[in-house]
């Protein structure tokens, strides 16, 4: 059974943020059906269903001053989520992490206290359904023994010892409807006890379904790669032409149609640097040539490549040739 590759881990907990670590088992308690938290902009809704064999977490939110971070300890449970909306990274840890960019589903099983971190950008509307399951949830509810199960499920459920798995798919049309009708249900009818076991069954059956029906045929990766090469070629072509305009990552992923992490990692596998430093090249290279050739003032060279503050620049100037701008304009090198 293979499992898909993490990045290398970025976040670290912390003994308090061990100590305080939620806990799938008694979640229910300490985040009730229907809490919800606002401060100013900032606002998260917590959804928690309990049985004895699953549980069902809704979590919708947005934070606008800074990332939200989360600790789980890992007990018996196999989480399932459904993560419809919004930026954010999972962290394993001591097993490293993946940053989720799109709409997928994702599942994470680990030996028990282990710590799961969960951390949503901020600035992100993000909205997730998890159904945590136990071993005897398939018997119970579904009829089905564990070596019935699909891969990579029964590779999950099947070994006593709960070990670590991280496996993603892509979120379908309809397992992503069936997820939003939890969400905008009404209370009333999510603490129906008939509610809560029949919509986790129908997520189990529609992701059981994804499981074995055959993969249609990838299309075209020649042509993807040409589109994305079209793209990131597009993306330096904007440095290079407004490079003194306040350009960000998500206003240049926006107008080149990549996301945020494609675009940044893909700027960097094709041309060898950041988006920040082929921008900072742009900048400075300019700089030095209106300084040198056009004999315009380190005020003028600064406004001209986007700087405010000609002390800002003047900093940037010097870490990246290793000499001032006032230098070049005296014609002392």
């Amino acid at each position: 059974m293979t499992y898909d590759k993490m990045d290398k881990q970025q976040y670290w907990t912390s003994k308090v943020a061990r100590a305080n670590a939620l806990r799938i088992s008694t979640m229910s308690i300490e985040q009730p059906e229907g809490t919800v938290v606002q401060h100013g902009k900032d606002w998260d809704r917590h959804q928690v269903y309990h049985d004895k064999t699953f549980s069902m977490v809704m979590y919708e939110g947005y934070h606008a001053s800074a990332d939200d971070i989360g600790y789980t300890a890992h007990e018996d449970y196999v989480k399932i989520n459904l993560w419809l909306s919004g930026r954010h990274s999972t962290i394993l840890d001591g097993h490293g992490q993946h940053d989720h960019d799109r709409p997928e589903v994702f599942i994470t099983s680990c030996p028990e206290e282990m710590i799961k971190v969960d951390v949503i950008n901020r600035e992100s509307r993000f909205a997730v359904v998890a159904v945590c399951l136990l071993r005897d949830f398939f018997p119970k509810h579904m009829g089905m023994a564990l070596d019935e199960l699909p891969q990579p499920l029964r590779g999950i459920f099947l070994p006593k010892d709960r070990t670590y798995t991280f496996c993603r798919f892509p979120l379908t049309p309809d397992l992503a409807a069936a997820a939003r009708a939890i969400l905008v249900a009404p209370l009333a009818v999510r603490r129906n006890t008939i509610y809560g076991q029949a919509k986790c069954m129908e997520l189990m059956c529609l992701l059981i379904n994804l499981m074995t029906t055959p993969s249609a045929p990838r299309r075209n990766s020649v042509a993807t790669r040409e589109r994305q090469a079209a793209r990131l070629q597009l993306a330096r072509e904007i440095i290079a032409s407004r490079y003194a305009q306040a350009l960000t990552l998500e206003q240049i992923s926006k107008e080149v149609g990549l996301s945020r992490a494609a675009l940044t990692s893909g700027f960097k596998q094709r041309f060898n640097m950041s988006v920040f430093d082929c921008l900072q090249k742009q900048r400075m290279e300019r700089a030095y040539e209106l300084l040198l050739n056009e004999g315009v003032s380190v005020a003028q060279a600064a406004e001209a490549v986007g700087y405010s503050h000609s002390c800002n620049f003047s900093t940037a100037f010097h870490h990246y040739f290793g000499h001032t701008p006032q230098a070049v304009r005296g014609g002392r090198l």
